[in-house]
């Protein structure tokens, strides 16, 4: 039996099934639909609750033992198997079958997996739990659709924003889900009911003085001194190299493509829409960097970012942080720094 995220509640209110195999990569989804099913599992009865961790070391007859074994405490429970590659091996297949051959009416098995390709799903154990049970696979939500499961969030929650904070929060956690949701979080504990962009500005960048989207929005106006002075910031407060390149080396690859888009007839607003960039103040970023910066250093710009991620993995031997400080000056449209390019 299918089901899809959105039609699992209602799923839920009737009589329970013996299997549920719980798919997809993001981590969110897949811990909230998830705790629907355990929550609706607690309700009809099955009090106990026992997690299995598959990985290298884990032994299958630990499951068949649980499955078969009586409780002392509660006569249904809830035996959850979490197979993080989502191959249970020959092993583990002959465990799963098993089960499906001889299901105990006082448990459910909740399979939680990531994404299963064709190839897993017509293999006999997914065939058989899938045949016992319900699948219910989840996808990641698209940057176009990110600002409306925003809004959706806040609304179940009695709060509301308006279109530039949604774009500027979809901005700041795009492929970041958990993000999105501790962030409405926040805004919920201190008592925000309706939303600005400036309120999204304050919540996501009050961790630091300066955070590392201040430091890509001051390289692409250009504020050389700004910069160098963020990144010095974020250097003595011990950020991590990585965080910050993944958002650099993101808004460079992102302004490749508006550029590129651009050069090829495309017009500004057109190619926002096309890259997905909805909100008002990234749009300007992008078309001040894309008149004052050439593809040639753009290019060369990734080939730092490049360097920067070899140097923080010890694969090439130089300071990632002077890399950075070479990163930074070439967007603003320097290149004070020597490099390798």
């Amino acid at each position: 039996m299918r089901l899809k995220p959105e039609q699992l509640n209602q799923h839920l209110q009737s009589q329970l099934k013996p299997v549920y195999i719980v798919s997809g990569d993001e981590p969110l989804l897949s811990q909230e639909i998830c705790d629907q099913i355990r929550a609706a599992a607690k309700t009809q009865g099955f009090d106990e609750r026992e997690v299995h961790h598959v990985d290298g070391q884990y032994k299958w007859a630990t499951l068949s033992d649980s499955a078969n074994a009586m409780s002392l405490f509660a006569s249904r429970k809830l035996i959850e198997v979490r197979i993080e590659n989502g191959k249970p091996g020959d092993q583990g297949s002959k465990a799963l079958l098993e089960l499906c051959a001889q299901p105990n009416p006082d448990n459910i098995l909740l399979v939680v997996l990531p994404k299963v390709d064709k190839s897993a799903q017509n293999s006999k154990w997914f065939k058989a739990l899938d045949k016992l049970g319900a699948f219910i696979a989840h996808w990641p939500i698209e940057r176009n659709q990110l600002p409306g499961w925003i809004a959706n969030r806040l609304r179940a929650n009695h709060m509301k924003a308006d279109r530039d904070a949604l774009a500027l929060l979809a901005d700041r956690t795009d492929g970041n889900l958990l993000a999105a949701a501790q962030e409405i979080e926040k805004l919920k504990l201190v008592g925000k009911e309706t939303i600005s962009a400036d309120d999204i500005e304050n919540s996501v960048g009050d961790a630091s003085r300066y955070d590392v989207f201040a430091l890509s929005e001051s390289a692409f106006k250009g504020d050389v001194a700004r910069s160098i002075h963020i990144l010095s910031v974020l250097q003595g407060e011990g950020i991590n190299p990585l965080q910050l390149l993944g958002i650099i080396s993101n808004d460079v690859r992102l302004l490749l493509s508006f550029i590129q888009l651009k050069n090829n007839g495309v017009a500004d607003d057109k190619a926002l829409q096309q890259l997905k960039v909805f909100w008002p103040k990234k749009q300007n970023q992008l078309k001040g960097a894309s008149r004052r910066l050439s593809v040639t250093v753009i290019e060369q710009s990734l080939l730092l970012c490049n360097q920067i991620d070899l140097a923080t993995k010890s694969m090439l031997q130089d300071d990632p942080w002077r890399l950075f400080n070479a990163l930074i000056t070439k967007l603003c449209g320097l290149n004070t720094v020597p490099n390798r390019i």
